[in-house]
């Protein structure tokens, strides 16, 4: 089946001067670094699973590549981690590990683990029960919202969490990061973007496939941009991409042929640092 996203705008379509504007991955700050992997981690080991062990200065951890992806976990207030992570059944399992924090994203922290029978038994092969973080309420009602700390372990805190800073998100959530992208069947959607969080969504085509996206917003209220990537430049936190659309009125739209088949992650985000508001997404 055919999906195509279009997104329309009203008006001019004066392309912004420059270069891409802001988003939620750089509106926060300095870029995160990427998490430090445990000497600990073993390269080889006997069982199904390792235990990915390390430290971030980020609030959540992801890992890609493996068989269980992507697999997420809140890091521990003193910043460390772990993960128990699946295994192909042969060979190396080459995975890459990401911090996040109020809608950063870190740069890959490539590792390659190696299922092997005759390998000597890690001395801890699993993750222990005291390396899961204590998760509570944030929100105004609980007096949380100024501590800067990620209390509910969802990798926002205080303005960027939306049960603080009262935005009403979309039923698409949480597809804030390009680890967690839905798939999008053709028709017309009410969205909205909260401060810290851009939208993600994916569609696959075949050689050849044209690729039309259409979204409307009242440019006075939100100024949004478009962004067509591949899947791994997107979790790469890159702004490499096969079309983009950023103009200076309340309409984006991209018309892109697809040279190569596959899948590819459409991001709207806003231009203004934490911005916020409703738009609507039509795909065709």
């Amino acid at each position: 089946m055919r999906y195509l996203l279009f997104i329309a705008v009203v008006g001019c379509t004066a392309e912004r001067p420059g270069s891409d504007k802001p988003d939620a991955a750089v509106a926060m700050g300095d870029e995160l670094l990427a998490p430090t992997i445990d000497t600990s981690t073993p390269t080889t080991t006997p069982n199904d699973t390792v235990a990915i062990r390390g430290t971030t200065t980020g609030t959540r951890v992801v890992i890609k590549g493996s068989t269980g992806d992507p697999i997420v976990k809140p890091v521990l207030p003193t910043g460390g981690f772990c993960l128990d992570v699946p295994l192909l059944a042969t060979g190396p399992t080459a995975l890459n590990a990401y911090a996040l924090k109020d809608g950063q994203i870190s740069p890959p922290a490539p590792l390659s683990i190696t299922k092997d029978a005759a390998a000597a038994i890690p001395a801890n092969p699993i993750c222990a029960g005291t390396e899961e973080p204590v998760c509570v309420a944030e929100d105004t009602a609980s007096g949380n919202c100024t501590n800067g700390e990620d209390d509910n372990c969802n990798g926002y805190a205080d303005a960027c969490e939306t049960a603080c800073n009262g935005c009403m998100d979309d039923g698409f959530g949480p597809n804030w990061e390009p680890f967690f992208v839905p798939m999008i069947p053709a028709g017309t959607y009410q969205l909205s973007i909260c401060p810290c969080r851009d939208d993600w969504f994916a569609f696959a085509v075949t050689s050849g496939e044209t690729v039309h996206v259409k979204a409307t917003f009242n440019s006075t209220n939100i100024d949004l941009d478009m962004r067509l990537q591949t899947p791994k430049n997107a979790e790469d936190g890159l702004s490499t991409s096969v079309a983009t659309s950023a103009t200076t009125t309340g309409i984006e739209e991209i018309t892109w042929s697809a040279t190569t088949a596959g899948t590819y992650y459409l991001k709207v985000y806003s231009y203004r640092t934490n911005g916020r508001g409703a738009y609507t997404l039509t795909v065709y």
